[in-house]
């Protein structure tokens, strides 16, 4: 299992130092070889120190895909940007203010993670930014009072 702590958009290395004192960990996968995540829903604290893995269980299709959350109303922004950005970038937008957290892309088969301070409450969209994925490929990180 390869972990990543991937320092993106305003939820930095320093934000890791949680309020709260509370960890959580997510689990989330690719619904098999179909482009969707299983769940599509999740849900942790605001300010808890959030360690989310998620596992392509593809069998077949062998794109990559990823975990990206972005701030509200902007999934359909980065998903673009990740387009502009390619492959060659990992398909996420580098430094992207809208992007709170991001794992690396992964294969069929394999696991990947990271670590991040959940943000204030509220309802953030994930997808996966690989080329054209999060057209379907997405869902909702539920952030409730800490």
């Amino acid at each position: 299992m390869a972990a990543v702590t991937l320092p993106i958009g305003c939820l930095s290395q320093a934000a890791l130092a949680t309020p709260s004192g509370k960890h959580i960990a997510l689990e989330i996968s690719s619904d098999g070889d179909l482009l969707a995540f299983k769940p599509d829903q999740l849900s942790c604290p605001a300010g808890a120190a959030v360690h989310l893995t998620f596992h392509h269980t593809g069998k077949y299709v062998s794109q990559d895909h990823d975990w990206v959350l972005t701030r509200p109303g902007a999934a359909e922004a980065v998903a673009q940007a990740a387009l502009e950005a390619s492959e060659k970038s990992g398909w996420t937008p580098a430094k992207d203010p809208r992007v709170l957290a991001a794992t690396t892309p992964c294969g069929k088969g394999q696991h990947v993670s990271v670590d991040f301070t959940a943000p204030p409450p509220g309802d953030y969209p994930f997808l996966c930014t690989t080329a054209g994925h999060g057209a379907v490929m997405h869902g909702v990180l539920h952030v409730t009072p800490g």
